[in-house]
């Protein structure tokens, strides 16, 4: 028997037991002579996971850029080589650069797209999302345990599976 349901029979004989002691009756451990399991449909959400192909355009140049952000960074650098002084000079020098760069391929590329310039390029992606799509499914809700006391055979609902023995409240 696993731990859980050792304990989960072990709980259920405490409680029955002091249920039972307080109303006075005795608790006495009878024989199960079988056990049948209640089923209960339940509906469940389950993912899927659903994927497609897809496309983007993005807008690509015809001309090459790359003389216009070279200037811009020459220039960039010019002018940022004109603040500071010793290793805070060669940063604003190389911070200059990046940003004389950035400014003159942005406008470089507005420039040529302003004019049609500009090819359009579909590029595919793959997208995906999650459905939850409605399942039924059968599981235990608990068993019918039948039990010998007594030489007479009795009838009980139980939420966990007995075992080989059951205890069952008796009279006092």
């Amino acid at each position: 028997m696993d731990k859980k349901l050792a304990t989960a029979v072990a709980m259920l004989f405490c409680l029955t037991a002091t249920a039972a002691t307080a109303h006075g009756y005795k608790t006495k451990k009878a024989r199960v002579v079988a056990v049948q399991p209640i089923y209960q449909t339940i509906v469940v959400d389950r993912p899927v996971s659903a994927c497609y192909q897809d496309y983007v355009e993005r807008p690509v140049a015809n001309r090459s850029v790359a003389g216009q952000t070279l200037a811009g960074a020459i220039v960039g650098a010019a002018i940022g080589r004109q603040f500071g002084d010793g290793s805070g000079r060669d940063a604003l020098t190389v911070l200059g650069a990046v940003a004389g760069s950035a400014v003159a391929n942005d406008r470089a590329l507005r420039r040529q797209a302003a004019r049609g310039d500009v090819t359009i390029v579909r590029e595919p992606i793959e997208r995906c999302t999650t459905e939850y799509r409605p399942q039924r499914e059968r599981r235990v809700a608990g068993y019918w345990v039948d039990y010998r006391y007594r030489g007479r055979i009795h009838r009980v609902r139980s939420d966990v599976y007995p075992g080989d023995h059951i205890y069952v409240a008796v009279g006092p």
